[in-house]
């Protein structure tokens, strides 16, 4: 299985994060996809309009295997389902928003929109908690005990 994180991120050197790439490594391949770029940094300054479709813009030719867009709009799901969303897929692309969320175009390319929280976290906060909840994912699939 390969996992790509697509993400919008200033600042991407996190020993956590690398942490849970490598416990994950002995069931899926995980890579990071930072987006980040001058024009996005530019948008952002220029508001949601803008920053949609910079977003858009770095995000359209990634949208491969089954996409799930991180919103704070999208579905609540215990650990148990987020699981259930990994399993048997080949390929999982996770998309997470820049600071005015994800764009109306760009949810409605996403096979599914999940919520980690309805808290609004900092972009390295919910980055730390998907790739906890994918190795979470990958335990419980796999019969590990790490999730009890």
């Amino acid at each position: 299985m390969q996992i790509l994180v697509h993400c919008l991120q200033k600042l991407d050197d996190d020993k956590d994060i690398k942490d849970y790439i490598k416990m994950s490594s002995k069931w899926a391949s995980i890579k990071e996809i930072n987006k980040f770029s001058p024009q996005i940094a530019k948008a952002q300054t220029q508001g949601s309009n803008a920053s949609h479709r910079a977003y858009e813009e770095a995000y359209k030719p990634c949208l491969n295997g089954f996409c799930i867009g991180l919103d704070e709009r999208g579905e609540m799901l215990d650990s148990f389902e987020f699981a259930k969303l990994l399993k048997d897929r080949n390929q999982i692309s996770f998309f997470i928003g820049g600071a005015y969320g994800l764009g109306d175009n760009l949810r409605g390319e996403m096979d599914r929109l999940v919520s980690l929280s309805r808290l609004t976290f900092a972009h390295k906060i919910a980055k730390l908690v998907l790739y906890e909840q994918i190795f979470r994912a990958l335990c419980i699939n796999a019969n590990h005990p790490y999730h009890k």
